[in-house]
């Protein structure tokens, strides 16, 4: 199997904005190393005292989603508790957290979107959760998205697997603004500089109260994430799907 290049996250901060860029090949597929490097990211000083975060994908997608290999065992223990972190770093920033989308978003890469307080695509993004295609399903998905999306357009995505232009994705609640690709950049400074225009305490107060307010999502993801682990990894088509998908075939379900 070929290695896959490393992949790098950077953050940079102007003024009250502070920018973090992941990039890892064309696709933006986070490993395990990209998901501990965006944590720490999310952790960093340059978060610390930000009006807002900004969060990107370098190259030509936001993110394809998380690694196929790692979910394989003996790394899919380390995969989902890295993932895990990241996602509980990005839901705990306390000041508003901003997803600028271009291109490919789809599983793992779609549900750090979610994460997200709000977000912008251009108009050529899509957006899937393709898992169940492979015989599996996204946790956090599946445990956040009826309470952030709604029944429908949550078992939309879950159940049927297939991507959403962006148009659609602002109707069912992913983003909440779609712009031409050429004034993605704008909007999402545009954004940015609007919320540095606010009181930093109001925006933390603010954040803190809306996620008191929220229905929680860590307990049903521990929930989703022992299922998965533990009965769905246990069957005999367990790895099935994601073998199939990386040797480029048609899987064969044995459980019918």
């Amino acid at each position: 199997m070929t290695a896959k290049a490393p992949g790098t996250v950077s953050v940079s901060r102007v003024e009250g904005r502070a920018t973090i860029t992941w990039e890892r090949g064309p696709a933006n597929v986070f490993d395990v190393a990209l998901l501990e490097a965006l944590t720490q990211a999310l952790r960093g000083p340059e978060v610390a005292g930000a009006h807002v975060v900004v969060l990107r994908g370098a190259g030509r997608s936001w993110s394809g989603g998380l690694s196929v290999e790692d979910h394989l065992e003996p790394r899919v223990g380390s995969m989902f508790d890295a993932f895990h972190d990241a996602l509980t770093a990005l839901w705990s920033v306390p000041v508003p957290t901003l997803a600028q989308v271009h291109g490919r978003c789809l599983g793992g890469g779609l549900e750090l979107v979610m994460a997200c307080d709000l977000a912008i695509a251009s108009e050529d993004a899509t957006f899937g959760q393709p898992e169940i295609r492979l015989g599996v399903f996204p946790p956090f998905g599946a445990a956040a998205y009826p309470q952030l999306l709604g029944h429908r357009s949550a078992a939309e995505l879950l159940y049927l697997g297939a991507p959403i232009d962006a148009p659609r994705a602002a109707a069912a609640g992913i983003v909440h603004r779609v712009v031409p690709p050429e004034e993605l950049d704008a909007s999402v400074v545009l954004t940015a500089q609007t919320l540095c225009g606010y009181r930093l305490e109001a925006l933390r107060l603010l954040k803190r109260v809306v996620r008191h307010t929220e229905v929680d999502p860590w307990s049903r993801l521990r929930y989703a994430e022992r299922t998965y682990l533990n009965e769905l990894m246990a069957g005999p088509d367990a790895e099935e799907g994601l073998r199939a998908f990386l040797e480029k075939r048609t899987p064969v379900w044995k459980e019918g």
